[in-house]
C-alpha cells in the first residue's frame, strides 16, 4: 500500500504548498511593488503581481522533503538525498537571479552571465550530461554540453512564458510525461520528483491561468527550466537507449522549438540589418513579438485558447516520448514518423516568419555584386562534398547488402575509388562549365546539364575501371557508380537550383502571409504566358510603387486552361467572364501582363470601368537607343 500512496502524497503535498504560498505571495508582492505593469510587448491589460515562481520553488522543495526525509520503501531510482543537497543551493541561486531581474531589472547579457555561472556550478557539483546514447564524453565536451543544456532549458522556459499559465502548464505536462516514462524504465523513485514538480506547477496554475492573478516572472521561468534540466540529466533519461534521450527532449519540445526559432529568426534579422549597412542593432538578446504564443494570439485566439493549443502540443510530444519508452525496439520508426509530421506542421503553419526572413536574406545576398571567387569556391566545395558523400553511401550500402561483407576497410576502399569515382565526375562538371555560370539566372536546361555531367562522369569511371577487372567484380562496380550517380546528380542540381527555389518559396510565403493580405490590393491577372512568369518573379523581390498586390487568380483567352493552375494560380475563365469574377473575388485592381488583341483589351477596360477599378498594363519593352550606321 505504501508503494502506491507515495505518488499521490508527494503530488498533493507540492500542490497544496503551492496554493497556500501563492495566496500569500500575491498580496505581499503588491505591497512591496513587485507588480508587472502593462505596455510594450506585454499583453496583459492591468497590473499583476509577479515573481510568483518563489511559491513554485518552495513547493517543489516541500515535495523533495516528503520524498527524501520520509523512509519510503521501496525506493528505486538515481535521485538520492545527496542530489537534493546539491540541488538546493543551485536552485536558490537561480531563484535569486530571477528575483533580482524581476525586481530591479538586469541587462540580457548580465542575466546570461549569471545563468552561465550557475550552470558551471552545477557541473562542478556533479550535475553533468556525461554521456549520450552510452557514449562517454571527454571532460571538455561534457562541460560544453552540460552548460549548453542548462542554458537552453532556462532560456526556453523564460521565452515561452508570454501567455497566462503557459510555462507552468507546459512544465507540469512535461514532468508527468517524463515521470511516466521513468516508470516504464523501472525508476519509480525518480518519478516522485517529477510528480512533485508537476504538483507545484499545477498548484500555482490555480492563480496563474487566464486571467492570471499572479505571474511566474523570471524567478519562476528560470527555476522551471533549471529544474527540468537538472532532473533530466540526473536520471536514467540520459541512458544508453534512444528512448532515454528522446523523452526529455520531446517533453520540453514546445519551449525548445520556440527558442530555436527565436535564435534562427534573430540571427537572420541581424544579417539583414548589417546587410543594409546599418549597425548591429539586432541580436539574440533583442526581444520581439514573433514567439509561438504571439503568432497564435494574432490569429484571433484568446490567451486560454493559445495555452490549451500549446498544452495539446506538449501532450502529443510527451505521448510520443512514452511510446518510445514502451516500444524502445521501434524507437527509430516512431521518432522518424514524428519528425516527418512535425516537419510538415512547422513548414506549413509555424515557421513561415523565419522562412520569410531567411528568404529575404538570401535574396538580399543575390542582389549584391557577384563575387566570383567566393561563388566558385562554394560550388567546388559543395560538389566535392556531395560526390564524396555519394561514394561513401554507395560503399556502406553495398557492404551492408553483401552476405559476408567486405574485408577491406572502408578507408582503403574510399582511397581506391576516389581517383575515378570523384575525379572523373568533377572533371566533366568543369567541362560542362558548371563553375562559370550565374546559377540564380540559369535556364532549366543548364541545371539539367550539370546532372548529365555527373552521370557521364560516373559512366566514364565505370568504363575505365572495366579495364583489367574480372567479371566477378563488374556487378559490384556497376551498382556502386549507379548509386553514386543517383545520389550525386540530384544534389548537385539541387544546390544550384536552391536560389530559384528560395525565390518561389518567398512568393508562396507572401501569398500566405495574413499581414500582407490585409495591406495588399486583391489583383486579377489577364494572361498566363511567359511574361506572367517575369511579372510574378518581380513581385517576389519588389512590389509596385503604388502599393502591394495580392494576386487572386488569372483569366486567359485559351479555354483549355480554364480551371487549371499556371504559376500556382487558378485560371478562373476568359475575359468575357470578368463581370462576374470581379465581384465574386472582390477584385480591386486588374493587371494586363501579356500582349492582347485590341478588342480583348477594350473589353477588359470597359468591364473594369463599370466596377470603378483601375487597369494597369505591365510589359517588357524593347527600345532602340542608338540608330545603326547603315540607317
Amino acid at each position: 500500500m505504501e508503494a502506491f500512496l507515495k505518488y499521490p502524497i508527494v503530488f498533493i503535498s507540492a500542490a497544496l504548498a503551492a496554493v497556500l504560498l501563492t495566496r500569500k505571495w500575491g498580496p505581499w508582492a503588491l505591497r512591496h511593488g513587485l507588480v508587472d505593469q502593462p505596455g510594450g510587448r506585454k499583453i496583459h491589460a492591468n497590473p499583476v503581481p509577479y515573481a510568483g515562481g518563489v511559491a513554485v520553488f518552495v513547493a517543489f522543495h516541500v515535495a523533495c522533503a516528503v520524498v527524501f526525509l520520509y523512509p519510503w520503501a521501496p525506493f528505486a531510482g538515481q535521485l538520492a538525498i545527496q542530489w537534493w543537497f546539491r540541488f538546493i543551493p543551485l536552485s536558490m541561486a537561480v531563484v535569486a537571479l530571477g528575483f533580482i531581474d524581476d525586481r530591479w531589472g538586469l541587462s540580457p547579457w548580465l542575466k546570461l552571465a549569471g545563468q552561465t555561472l550557475i550552470s558551471a556550478a552545477a557541473y562542478a557539483l556533479g550535475l553533468r550530461v556525461q554521456n549520450v546514447l552510452g557514449v562517454d564524453f571527454p571532460v571538455v565536451i561534457d562541460f560544453i554540453f552540460t552548460m549548453g543544456w542548462f542554458l537552453l532549458l532556462m532560456n526556453s522556459f523564460n521565452l515561452i512564458d508570454g501567455v497566462d499559465g503557459l510555462a507552468a502548464g507546459i512544465a507540469a505536462i512535461a514532468s508527468v510525461g517524463i515521470g511516466i516514462s521513468l516508470l516504464f524504465r523501472s525508476e519509480p523513485g525518480d518519478t516522485l520528483l517529477f510528480l512533485g514538480l508537476a504538483g507545484a506547477c499545477l498548484g500555482f496554475l490555480r492563480y496563474n491561468f487566464y486571467p492570471a492573478k499572479i505571474f511566474l516572472g523570471d524567478t519562476g521561468s528560470l527555476f522551471l527550466g533549471f529544474s527540468m534540466a537538472a532532473l533530466a540529466i540526473s536520471t536514467s533519461s540520459k541512458g544508453p537507449t534512444l528512448a532515454a534521450i528522446g523523452v526529455p527532449l520531446l517533453a520540453v519540445g514546445v519551449p525548445l522549438f520556440d527558442t530555436v526559432l527565436a535564435i534562427w529568426r534573430r540571427s537572420v534579422r541581424r544579417v539583414l540589418v548589417s546587410g543594409d549597412g546599418g549597425t548591429h542593432s539586432l541580436g539574440f538578446e533583442q526581444a520581439d513579438k514573433d514567439h509561438l504564443h504571439h503568432r497564435l494570439l494574432e490569429t484571433g485566439r484568446n490567451q486560454s485558447q493559445v495555452a490549451f493549443m500549446l498544452y495539446a502540443g506538449t501532450v502529443g510530444l510527451a505521448a510520443i516520448g512514452i511510446l518510445v519508452s514502451v516500444f524502445h525496439d521501434r524507437a527509430i520508426g516512431i521518432l522518424a514518423l514524428a519528425f516527418f509530421l512535425g516537419a510538415y506542421t512547422v513548414i506549413r503553419h509555424l515557421a513561415w516568419i523565419e522562412l520569410r526572413d531567411s528568404g529575404e536574406a538570401v535574396l538580399k545576398g543575390i542582389s549584391l555584386p557577384v563575387r566570383r571567387n567566393r561563388t566558385l569556391l562554394f560550388y567546388v566545395a559543395s560538389d566535392l562534398v556531395i560526390l564524396n558523400a555519394g561514394l561513401l553511401l554507395a560503399l556502406i550500402g553495398l557492404d551492408a547488402i553483401q552476405e559476408a561483407g567486405s574485408t577491406v576497410p572502408l578507408r582503403q576502399l574510399w582511397l581506391r575509388y576516389v581517383p575515378f569515382d570523384i575525379g572523373l565526375p568533377f572533371l566533366f562538371l568543369i567541362l560542362f562549365r558548371a563553375y562559370s555560370r550565374v546559377w540564380y539566372l540559369a535556364r532549366i536546361s543548364e541545371y539539367f546539364s550539370v546532372g548529365i555531367a555527373v552521370v557521364i562522369g560516373c559512366a566514364a569511371s565505370y568504363a575505365l575501371q572495366l579495364v583489367g577487372t574480372s567479371n566477378a567484380d563488374t556487378g559490384y562496380m556497376l551498382m556502386r557508380v549507379v548509386v553514386l550517380a543517383g545520389v550525386s546528380a540530384p544534389l548537385v542540381i539541387g544546390v544550384r537550383a536552391s536560389l530559384r527555389i528560395v525565390q518561389d518559396l518567398m512568393h508562396w510565403l507572401s501569398r500566405h502571409s495574413e499581414a500582407e493580405k490585409m495591406s495588399a490590393r486583391r489583383t486579377l491577372l489577364c494572361g498566363a504566358g511567359y511574361q506572367t512568369t517575369l511579372f510574378l518573379r518581380q513581385l517576389t523581390t519588389k512590389q509596385p510603387s503604388h502599393g502591394a498586390l495580392q494576386v487572386i487568380g488569372m483569366v486567359n483567352s485559351d479555354q483549355a486552361t480554364r480551371g487549371h493552375y499556371i504559376h500556382g494560380y487558378k485560371i478562373f475563365g476568359n475575359f468575357h467572364e470578368l463581370g462576374g469574377l470581379i465581384p465574386q473575388h472582390r477584385i480591386e485592381i486588374i493587371y494586363i501582363v501579356e500582349p492582347l488583341e485590341a478588342v480583348e483589351e477594350q473589353l477588359i477596360c470597359d468591364t473594369a470601368r463599370k466596377f470603378n477599378i483601375p487597369v494597369r498594363r505591365w510589359s517588357v519593352l524593347e527600345e532602340e537607343l542608338v540608330v545603326s550606321a547603315s540607317e
